[in-house]
């Protein structure tokens, strides 16, 4: 098959020219009025189905060619060529049951012309064999045609499932910076919110200026933790990250929390250490928010296949003494965004009340990437 159209147009044309030529050539001194004819039947046909003709139309063009092929045969076997050729066009247009039907035509029409002209059946044998002949050509060329069309569209549609993947990698990305963006925000801003409000109150009662000056300091110190916890994040997204002992226990003594590890620490891939660092801080940031005043302990244990981890805390106690609550929360994305992240590493995450009115997070992520477990749900504190 020639894939240029305009070489193809080319290539037929020219060999219907040397079909002509031949037939000319090789017809007798007199011929009479029946080959001469049927010949410009059968170029004409042939032009036709170089023109492009389409539908029904090809059927009754490449049977008007074949049978005119077949009766130029009476007279000369060289118009079998048209007959050839109009059983291949016929199997490639066609299935082969009406390519078949259709290349009947030529042999009916051989046996119809011969009859005047002597003996039955005359070339009726090199009839048929040219028609089939031709089929077999036709439906040749078919099947590859077939197959190329196969080929292009599996790699049409291997094509979409990759820019399919490469959006929802591209969307998972975003959402996995969003979540970072959140996390970072949400616990600092929450932080120097709750500092903030500390120290207006502290000035709103004319406290000693040493306290003032010791909260604008440790409002200081989240700002500089903040910055801190940004470029941790940023070296997670490279697949870079610090210890998860270091920042578990850091995290930990800023939110006056304790701090349990059972099985001794585990060296963890990057995004597994950056998703159990945002977990305890989530759960931290939602303890002082929704629980001023409680005591809140956290637990990590190392077993033999996966990770767990346990932030919970108990009832506040109400009084005076109880530290201000945050004025702004994060959104409503929290509880939602820790299950994104453990669900994303193929863990589970339950979250909920515990019966002494306290609140509890517990997340289990295996080491190795796995089919993802059981996912609980929840709503969001």
């Amino acid at each position: 098959m020639i894939p240029d159209p305009r070489a193809r147009v080319a290539v037929m044309l020219a060999g219907l020219g040397v079909s002509i030529w031949i037939n000319v050539v090789t017809l007798p001194a007199d011929p009479g009025i029946v080959a001469p004819l049927a010949l410009a039947v059968a170029s004409l046909a042939w032009l036709a189905l170089i023109a492009g003709t389409r539908g029904g139309h090809v059927a009754v063009v490449a049977a008007v060619m074949c049978a005119a092929g077949a009766v130029i045969a009476v007279t000369d076997t060289n118009g079998l060529i048209f007959t050839g050729v109009a059983a291949s066009m016929a199997a490639v247009a066609f299935d082969p049951v009406a390519a078949l039907v259709l290349s009947t035509v030529g042999p009916v029409a051989h046996c119809l012309a011969a009859i005047p002209h002597g003996p039955f059946p005359g070339r009726l044998l090199a009839t048929a064999a040219v028609a089939l002949a031709g089929l077999v050509a036709g439906a040749s060329r078919r099947e590859i045609d077939q197959r190329a069309r196969r080929s292009t569209l599996v790699a049409t549609e291997r094509r979409r499932t990759e820019l399919a993947r490469a959006e929802a990698e591209l969307a998972g990305e975003r959402n996995r910076l969003g979540r970072e963006l959140h996390d970072v925000l949400a616990h600092t801003l929450g932080a120097l919110s709750i500092q903030l409000t500390v120290i207006d109150t502290l000035a709103r009662n004319n406290a000693p200026r040493e306290k003032l000056i010791t909260q604008i300091e440790l409002g200081h110190e989240l700002v500089s933790t903040g910055l801190d916890e940004a470029r941790q994040a940023v070296l997670a997204l490279r697949g870079e990250s610090a210890p998860l002992a270091a920042q578990l226990e850091r995290l930990c003594e800023f939110h006056q929390a304790e701090l349990e590890v059972d099985g001794g620490w585990h060296e963890l891939e990057a995004d597994t250490t950056l998703t159990l660092y945002r977990l305890v801080q989530e759960a931290l940031t939602n303890a002082v928010r929704h629980a001023p005043g409680a005591r809140v302990g956290a637990r990590v244990g190392f077993g033999p296949r996966d990770v767990t981890v346990r932030v919970s805390n108990t009832r506040p106690a109400p009084g005076p003494d109880t530290p201000p609550t945050l004025r702004v929360s994060g959104g409503g994305f929290g509880l939602r965004g820790m299950r994104e992240r453990v669900e994303q590493a193929c863990g589970d995450l339950q979250a909920g009340p515990t019966p002494d009115g306290g609140w509890q997070v517990t997340a289990r992520i295996p080491y190795r990437q796995a089919n993802p477990g059981n996912r609980s749900d929840g709503s969001d504190r």
